[in-house]
């Protein structure tokens, strides 16, 4: 007697046409094993599935949360920076009167408060009678609205008449889309204004649905001389030409 033992599967329609089939009993079994597998496995790839998705799910919010965290590290780091840059500045109004506060140095005796209010109103004397140039004063106030934010703004120079401005830019979400330009004016330690032409001539155009870095360089004409104590303006305008943004930063060597 053979051990190759096969089985006979009869296939019958209703007209009574028939097919019959003979396989292996070992196949069979297996056939039939893979099908009453095939529920559970599908089971445990979509459980499977649903796990991956949720931890996929935490790890980006956990990304955009460091994202956000990094953002606000950069943004005190420059705060500081430009804080740094305005210390040295021996012309800077109230100069004196912070440093000591950020050294910890309190008034003492009303002697001392009356003399740093002789001080203090000297700065603001010298202040008025010195001219406004740039943002961050009645007559060019600095504008920063609640559509697009910029943050992270450096502007430094690169040496042969090279400038280099980087800036985020950032959707606030009143509006899905925001399209602009960012322009910049140089103001060199003279007082000259010069108004600053990024190459290519559309690098500074935007268009952004939620977050943006901006790096643009310019090639300064000889003209414009040696950029210690320069500042540039930099401004943010929408398509339609309205102002989003404009304030006034330090050019860092």
């Amino acid at each position: 007697m053979s051990n190759d033992t096969r089985l006979s599967l009869i296939l019958m329609s209703d007209d009574g046409a028939r097919r019959t089939f003979r396989v292996r009993r070992a196949r069979f079994y297996g056939l039939i094993i893979c099908l009453l597998c095939f529920p559970l496995l599908a089971a445990f790839l979509g459980w499977r599935a649903v796990q991956l998705w949720r931890e996929n799910a935490a790890l980006n919010a956990e990304q955009a949360r460091l994202e956000r965290e990094l953002l606000a590290a950069e943004a005190t780091a420059e705060r500081l920076e430009n804080l740094e840059v305005l210390l040295r500045e021996d012309g800077m109004e109230g100069r004196r009167l912070l440093a000591l506060r950020l050294a910890g140095r309190e008034e003492s005796g009303g002697s001392a408060g009356d003399v740093n209010a002789q001080d203090d109103e000297k700065e603001r004397e010298q202040a008025l009678k010195q001219p406004n140039e740039g943002p961050g004063h009645a007559e060019f106030p600095a504008v920063a609205t609640d559509m697009v934010k910029v943050l992270n703004v450096r502007a430094r120079a690169l040496g042969n008449g090279r400038l280099r401005i980087s800036l985020d830019l950032r959707n606030t979400e009143r509006q899905k889309v925001v399209s602009g330009e960012v322009r910049a004016t140089l103001i060199t330690a003279d007082g000259q204004q010069h108004e600053v032409q990024f190459e290519p001539e559309d690098v500074g155009d935007f268009r952004i649905s939620r977050f943006k870095r901006a790096v643009m360089l310019s090639h300064l004409p000889r003209s414009v001389g040696r950029l210690e104590n320069s500042q540039v303006i930099i401004e943010v305008l929408k398509s339609d030409g309205q102002l989003l943004f404009r304030n006034i930063f330090a050019v860092e060597r």
